[in-house]
């Protein structure tokens, strides 16, 4: 049995089990903020593993009497095979997919990536709607 065979091949086995099929639609920044880039094109079909992460964060607190202000915030991260790709999505390009209980579109932009690692690229997401 090749251990390492094997190890290798769990991420795109995840992403197939688990990924969501997703939209990836390429920006730029313009002189009124992000528009589309017409350097590249849209890139449909592709299968990313989303992951959200709800954490809770406290803010103030710091008197005597701590009144602290707690929210709930979601930081969400996407994952693609480099060779699935037609082009790397950069910062600013803005990912779509589908919400998997409502099927509502959910829209988020990218806003940091991670060195791509075993041939796949991991991204930080914001949620923009």
């Amino acid at each position: 049995m090749d251990l390492d065979a094997i190890r290798s091949s769990l991420p795109s086995m995840t992403r197939e089990a688990l990924g969501e099929h997703v939209t990836i639609h390429p920006m730029q920044e313009g002189k009124m903020g992000a528009a589309a880039d017409p350097g590249r094109t849209i890139l449909t079909g592709f299968r990313g593993r989303f992951d959200i992460s709800p954490e809770i964060e406290q803010m103030g607190g710091g008197r005597e009497r701590p009144q602290a202000a707690r929210i709930v915030s979601a930081h969400a991260t996407i994952s693609f095979a480099l060779s699935d790709l037609d082009n790397v999505p950069r910062t600013g390009d803005v990912i779509i997919r589908a919400h998997p209980q409502t099927g509502t579109p959910e829209r988020y932009r990218i806003h940091g990536d991670q060195p791509a690692v075993g041939g796949v690229v991991l991204f930080q997401l914001s949620r923009i709607s």
